[in-house]
């Protein structure tokens, strides 16, 4: 989930003259102790149906590896109860005492009109939680995810799937930011709910340009970027992902799906394993 916070926030414009030559959403990553290549895949985590596909190169390299990892281990059983439980706020307070009367009118407002529940079901719901409804109804379509797609996948083809991380610390990335800041930052979104669907919208073709350049500069021009935390949503996990990865890749060719904001960049999980010594290279169209 935390991740549907950092795609709701990634984006503004294009400039076509500005992609990468090297832009890709699929990376092969060899050497450095490697027997067999690994592949690292960016996902966006909503997409409606009309802009979902899935290239050959995508298939192919998922079929060639011998597990899959993604943020989460989504063939956990106790993965949504785990996520559910950690949903709700505990500290004694509600949306109430995070949100102004009139915020508090409008987000119950839209969300009995968009999805039938309103804020009398949803006040004891953590801001992250809101967050992704907020999304999903503006959204003319019943999003897809790519992580679910993987997971299917992988079920087909008799694959393990593996979480890069637990739902506990997942979760536990956006306790880190102050809850005033969340509410206020989902209540002016929804005020402004054209301006959010339209970046929303150029980030969905951002991503099928595969630039992923593109993308981290929408993270950071977003009026809704929450900057200010950037390390600890983004550049300490990448670290802390790309440490992981010596273990993973060398003891089995594996699949990584994460979401794409993660890959470019000094700082991006891409150019952390260049760092590292391995040969990250895109797999183009």
């Amino acid at each position: 989930m935390k991740k549907l916070l950092i795609t709701c926030v990634l984006f503004v414009a294009i400039v076509f003259g500005s992609i990468a030559q090297d832009s890709s959403l699929l990376w092969k990553v060899s050497g450095n102790g490697i027997e067999e290549p690994s592949y690292i895949f960016g996902t966006i985590h909503l997409i409606c149906p009309q802009d979902y596909s899935m290239r050959d190169e995508i298939k192919n390299a998922f079929a060639s590896v011998s597990q899959v990892y993604l943020e989460l281990d989504f063939d956990d059983p106790q993965m949504m109860q785990k996520m559910m439980g950690m949903a709700l706020l505990t500290n004694g307070k509600t949306a109430k005492d995070y949100l102004t009367d009139d915020e508090y009118l409008l987000l119950d407002a839209k969300f009995k009109s968009k999805i039938g529940v309103g804020m009398a079901q949803l006040q004891n719901m953590k801001p992250i939680m809101l967050l992704s409804m907020s999304y999903m109804s503006m959204l003319s379509c019943q999003p897809m995810s790519f992580e679910t797609i993987f997971a299917n996948m992988a079920i087909e083809q008799s694959k393990e799937v593996l979480g890069l991380e637990t739902v506990e610390y997942q979760m536990g990335v956006f306790d880190e930011i102050p809850l005033d800041e969340q509410y206020d930052m989902i209540a002016d979104m929804m005020r402004q709910e054209d301006k959010a669907l339209n970046e929303f919208q150029d980030l969905v073709a951002v991503y099928k340009q595969e630039d992923i350049e593109g993308l981290l500069k929408l993270m950071e021009d977003s009026e809704w970027s929450m900057d200010d935390y950037v390390d600890a949503m983004i550049n300490k996990r990448n670290k802390e992902w790309a440490d992981k990865f010596d273990m993973i890749a060398k003891e089995k060719s594996t699949f990584f799906a994460v979401g794409a904001g993660h890959l470019g960049g000094k700082k991006g999980w891409l150019q952390l394993l260049k760092d590292k010594g391995y040969t990250v290279v895109p797999i183009r169209k």
